[in-house]
């Protein structure tokens, strides 16, 4: 990395989620307007005093206590744009969502889909001229001309071994109230305690039905069916509790979390889940999509999409849908209009953002900001990314990521192996899939 006037850094949490928007965004900033545009994980903080960007796109930005401290610590002056990939949300998880910290309210500027989630920023203290309403970044690859490129049920069918000849049903699953994935569950703010554990108990009963349902299925049925966990859940996890529930895998039933949801989708037959927004991705796409429901949600976990959606609320439901194939009974689209009218619209959000990225770059001045003042004023303690302690053991760190060995290093807040790997970045991955979209775009 360089020094550069001209130089952009995307952050990335989750690599599944965010790589290929992220990848797109490079290709275009550089092939039109000559920046220098590196990509970085969250959890990379290698060579980071070696560049001074002018502008830093993070995946998230609710509070300075977060992983993404020592890169808005070193990179102090420059403009912060949150591109704020989780939008949607159950009742029970807005307060956890709300944003916490002085810095995130009056100096990032955040990205929403809608004007709803404007609102919900405004409500709780952001500024109002620090909001840019877009659209969903990640839907827009279900459109032309970005839906032309995916791996295919052929490329799938080989690396994972899955005969392609039989219908294929994906469930990209939403159990984290149990896994530890939902922060809002597991770290919940005081008020939120109580609902919490409540909403810890629906899902762990949901989840255990849902695998009777699927085990029934697989043992009954000709198909092949593929569970993708969450990216904060252990594969190792989701499948010692389904083996705890039904004591054997069927072969037919696959566990990967590997790639990214949208290939899986664009090449099954058929996607069910209990809530994931994956689903609306699904509907997006066109696909036949179905919510798995054995038990009436509460109200505080019911969102506004979910009534657009056919649901599979017993076994019996589940196996006339497999039994009879008739997948197709969502043709009226409901979900997909809710989504072009509320989050992903019809014009091309990624476009957007990039002309609105060179805009600010091209107007930015770097800003001259006292960081330590917040994190004083908001009480917030983590070592910042300075001195030789601090740098020593990150190079270690780097050098033991190499080797993959850095699961035995000791941290206050763990990360299981099992999501480490997968959000490794190198700089082939990236060159690979830049020149894989502009190949397509250009």
């Amino acid at each position: 990395m360089n020094n550069d006037k001209h130089s952009i850094v995307i952050l990335i949490e989750h690599k599944a989620r965010e790589f290929a928007v992220a990848c797109i965004i490079k290709m275009l900033l550089e092939t039109r307007y000559n920046y220098s545009v590196y990509i970085k994980s969250t959890r990379d903080r290698s060579n980071i005093n070696s560049i001074r960007p002018r502008i830093v796109l993070t995946p998230f930005f609710r509070t300075l206590n977060s992983i993404v401290f020592p890169f808005i610590y070193t990179w102090s002056d420059a403009k912060i744009i949150n591109l704020n990939y989780e939008q949607i949300f159950r009742p029970h998880q807005l307060t956890f969502r709300k944003p916490t910290s002085e810095f995130v309210k009056n100096e990032v500027t955040h990205l929403t889909w809608s004007e709803n989630y404007k609102q919900f920023l405004i409500d709780n203290g952001v500024n109002d001229k620090n909001i840019f309403v877009n659209g969903n970044l990640q839907y827009q690859l279900y459109k032309p001309p970005y839906n032309n490129l995916f791996l295919d049920k052929n490329y799938l069918s080989k690396k994972y071994d899955i005969n392609k000849n039989k219908p294929w049903v994906f469930f990209p699953e939403n159990y984290g109230a149990i896994f530890g994935g939902d922060k809002s569950v597991f770290k919940p703010v005081k008020q939120d305690k109580d609902i919490s554990l409540e909403v810890q108990l629906f899902v762990k009963n949901s989840y255990e039905e849902t695998m009777k349902w699927i085990h029934h299925i697989i043992s009954n049925f000709d198909i092949n069916l593929i569970i993708r966990p969450r990216p904060m859940t252990p594969t190792t996890d989701f499948v010692k509790y389904y083996k705890k529930i039904n004591k054997e895998l069927h072969p037919n039933l696959y566990f990967i979390k590997e790639g990214n949801a949208r290939d899986w989708i664009l090449s099954s037959d058929l996607i069910i889940s209990n809530y994931s927004t994956t689903l609306i991705e699904s509907a997006l796409s066109e696909k036949p999509t179905y919510m798995l429901q054995p038990f009436t949600l509460p109200k505080y976990m019911i969102s506004e999409w979910f009534e657009f959606l056919p649901k599979i609320k017993s076994l019996d439901n589940f196996e006339q849908l497999i039994q009879n194939q008739s997948f197709n009974n969502n043709k009226d689209l409901k979900l997909k209009k809710w989504a072009n009218k509320n989050i992903s619209p019809e014009y091309d959000v990624i476009e957007k953002l990039v002309d609105f990225i060179h805009q600010e770059s091209t107007t930015h001045k770097p800003i001259e900001r006292d960081i330590n003042k917040y994190y004083k004023n908001e009480n917030i303690i983590i070592p910042k990314p300075i001195g030789l302690n601090y740098h020593l053991r990150n190079f270690i760190v780097q050098i033991l990521r190499k080797s993959q060995l850095d699961r035995y290093i000791k941290r206050k807040h763990t990360i299981h192996p099992d999501n480490q790997k997968f959000n490794y970045i190198n700089d082939k991955d990236i060159y690979d899939e830049v020149e894989k979209w502009k190949s397509l775009i250009n």
